[in-house]
């Protein structure tokens, strides 16, 4: 077998601030040079000489596409209706399809599929970014986007017979659609690619003119813009920050005192300067709440008078305790009395709760909810409207996301079951949620391309833990191993995500689920920068604060080797996007503790991350290396700066698309090429590109390609054989 491929080294240095700043590789940021092509074509041919060394792919394979049949918590088979008048959309997926395909049933008409992206692409490289009917649900607009450009184009269809309405909005990237009242428009977010001011617009229906001119009604400099309506066209609310999950301003607007193209937008909070959010929601009879981290950073519930809506006048109804994290609120209506209650999803230390609360946040009822452990509770909606009944998925490590509704006729949660006729009927009601837990594969598979066996097998094992952080913090950990495997170390795969107070929430993965029934454990912790604990966990681990997430990392290998559950001969690590960004700051911080690597579109260039794909949105969370001090943190852990020569590196596989619009594929060559030529080794570091893709979804034989891929690296260099 040939060497691993050598780039040619240009070593560019950059003074900045003082520092001299090398750049080896600056070169492969151009995806268009020739030599970078060539580089490329060199990589491809190394990744499938290396790829015919693992084994263990069909195994994984069909792991894969066995456990992904029941769904995942990105892409459930079904999830939880949204209604609009008498008509339920939802999205339907699992066996057979590449992408989910979203469903209308309207009362007395059946089902009908509006959407479908492998009608509109067969090759599977289109997909279904976002979609938001309106308010009588008669129009949908959707956004769909191609080849991972994640710059959708968003067209108006009428749900009966998919006519296209109007003109078709290039808003540059995803954005928020909120409809006015009497489907007669909707507003809608910019984002210019020269990346001038954010603009909320309005676009109506009737206007035979050009979106480009549609009227501007909000702009600004922030990175971060939403925009909702109330369903009885009341409200206008508008949302700027300047990066994600961190303080942000609201604006409100009274829809029926000033022209919908021009509405009097006024700020009613600001939490800019102190990190705080707030997210103000629209519920039945002009009731207006907000749930906001200000003097909760687990998060609270606050009432919001509509004559004095601002911040200092909001009135606090439920405040969880400390180990509570609030995820998420609707509102209800009592029947008969036509009194409001408040539904709150949490999570308290992994394990999702539901509670009633009436008008003035008095706690009515803790809800059952299904699982027996920990779980995750996601995607709580109502109708709009005097509702008295809503939907949620629940999901845990080896749940499949399974769709249930909660009626306020019996305070219960109930497997959703709707009328034939998609009508608003209750579902027979049930003693007990049941959520079937999918079986898993004999772990002794043989190694073909075969299905696993269907018939029920001892279930995977789940443990929450806490381990010690390098400064002595409790930092939570989900440790998921083979019921009944025997005592001693053995193969594992530690990931954490840690940014953007992202939260890694117990959930059905078929990744996990096919990583365990070959063998292997799976540890997943909870380090500071995500979400686990509130606001103030994500600050801890975020900006200036961001060594101390990987030091969280770095401690629960530590830790997993220490407490004799693997060795770092059988340790791997995995992740994605800011996962990865762990993933490849681990290997170069300490490469002696893992056996094999999984780097998926990460940045790892963290001074010239901002000059590469949406950089310049993640200052917040990173800081600026146009800041002198920033700067030294940065190059403390950059991992792509503190390669060594002469080091003995991991085996590493890197995932990246051909062009990844979000992070900047550059990432992923550079260190790739950074660490070929610095390993002494021996084990293989390998590039895996692909085009036709993006840094986000992509159809589920790609997926479930990708991640045999990925897993099968693993097992080959840590000794997992199933």
């Amino acid at each position: 077998m040939a060497a691993q491929p050598l780039a040619r080294r240009d070593v560019v240095v950059d003074e900045v601030h003082g520092r001299r700043v090398e750049d080896p590789y600056r070169w492969l940021e151009d995806d268009e040079d020739a030599a970078c092509k060539e580089w490329l074509a060199d990589q491809e041919q190394w990744l499938a000489e290396q790829a015919d060394g693992w084994r263990t792919r069909p195994v994984f394979r069909s792991l894969l596409r066995h456990f992904a049949d029941a769904g995942s918590q990105a892409v459930p088979v079904e999830s939880p209706p949204v209604w609009r008048g008498r008509c339920r959309f939802f999205l339907r997926g699992g066996a057979g399809h590449e992408h989910p395909v979203l469903v209308a049933a309207t009362a007395g008409q059946g089902e009908r599929v509006v959407v479908d992206p492998v009608a509109l692409d067969a090759s599977g490289r289109t997909t279904l970014d976002a979609w938001r009917p309106s308010w009588s649900g008669r129009l949908l607009a959707c956004q769909v986007s191609s080849h991972g450009s994640e710059k959708p184009v968003l067209t108006v269809v009428d749900v009966a017979d998919g006519r296209q309405v109007g003109l078709p909005v290039r808003p540059g990237r995803g954005t928020p659609v909120a409809w006015l009242p009497g489907d007669a428009g909707f507003y809608y977010v910019t984002c210019p690619a020269d990346g001038g001011d954010r603009q909320v617009r309005l676009r109506l229906l009737d206007s035979p003119q050009d979106p480009g001119v549609d009227p501007v009604v909000f702009a600004t400099g922030n990175r971060q813009l939403s925009v909702s309506t109330s369903a009885d066209g009341h409200w206008l609310m508008v949302s700027c920050a300047p990066g994600a999950q961190c303080g942000n301003q609201v604006y409100l607007a009274d829809l029926t005192a000033a022209p919908t193209h021009a509405p009097t937008l006024q700020r009613v909070h600001d939490g800019t300067a102190t990190g705080v959010q707030a997210l103000v929601k629209f519920g039945p009879r002009g009731l207006l709440y907000v749930i906001t981290t200000d003097g909760a950073p687990g998060g609270r519930v606050c009432r919001i008078g509509p004559d004095s809506p601002h911040a200092a006048a909001w009135t606090p109804l439920i405040t969880p305790d400390r180990d509570t994290v609030l995820s998420s609120c609707v509102a209800l209506v009592e029947p008969g009395t036509g009194s409001p209650r408040f539904l709150v999803s949490s999570a308290r230390r992994g394990v999702a709760g539901l509670s009633l609360h009436d008008s003035t946040g008095r706690l009515l009822a803790e809800i059952d909810t299904p699982g027996t452990g920990c779980g995750t509770v996601t995607k709580l909606t109502v109708p709009p409207g005097e509702a008295d009944q809503a939907w949620f998925t629940y999901s845990d490590f080896v749940t499949a996301p399974t769709v249930y509704r909660f009626s306020l006729h019996d305070q219960r949660c109930h497997p959703d079951i709707p009328a034939a006729d998609g009508d608003l009927a209750v579902a027979p009601a049930v003693s007990s949620p049941l959520a079937s837990a999918v079986p898993l594969p004999a772990a002794d598979t043989p190694s073909s391309a075969a299905d696993p066996p269907p018939h029920k097998r001892p279930q995977a094992e789940v443990r929450q833990l806490t381990y010690p952080s390098e400064d002595g913090t409790d930092v939570p950990l989900f440790l998921i191993t083979p019921a009944h495997c025997s005592p001693g170390p053995r193969p594992a795969l530690l990931t954490a995500y840690g940014g953007f107070g992202a939260t890694a929430a117990p959930a059905y993965s078929p990744t996990i689920l096919a990583w365990v029934a070959a063998g292997g454990i799976y540890a997943i912790a909870g380090v500071r920068g995500g979400g686990e604990r509130g606001i103030t966990w994500h600050q801890a681990g975020m900006a200036m604060n961001k060594p101390t997430a990987f030091a969280d990392y770095a401690a629960a290998a530590r830790w997993l080797i220490a407490e004799g559950h693997t060795t770092p001969a059988q340790l791997a690590i995995k992740g994605a996007s800011h996962s990865g960004l762990m993933v490849a700051t681990a290997i170069t911080r300490d490469p002696g503790l893992y056996a094999a690597a999984v780097c998926h579109g990460a940045p790892t260039d963290m001074v010239r991350y901002p000059r590469l794909g949406m950089g310049p949105w993640w200052i917040n969370e990173f800081g600026d290396p146009d800041n002198p001090d920033h700067l030294d943190v940065l190059l403390s852990y950059s991992p792509y700066h503190r390669v060594q020569p002469g080091t003995r590196y991991p085996a590493v596989l890197m995932v990246t698309a051909r062009t990844d619009l979000r992070v900047g594929s550059a990432h992923s060559r550079k260190f790739t090429a950074a660490l070929q030529h610095a390993t002494t080794s021996g084990k293989p570091v390998v590039l895996r590109c692909e085009d036709g893709v993006g840094h986000g979804p992509r159809a589920a034989s790609r997926w479930i390609d990708m991640e045999a891929d990925a897993l099968a690296f693993c097992a080959t260099h840590t000794g997992l054989q199933p």
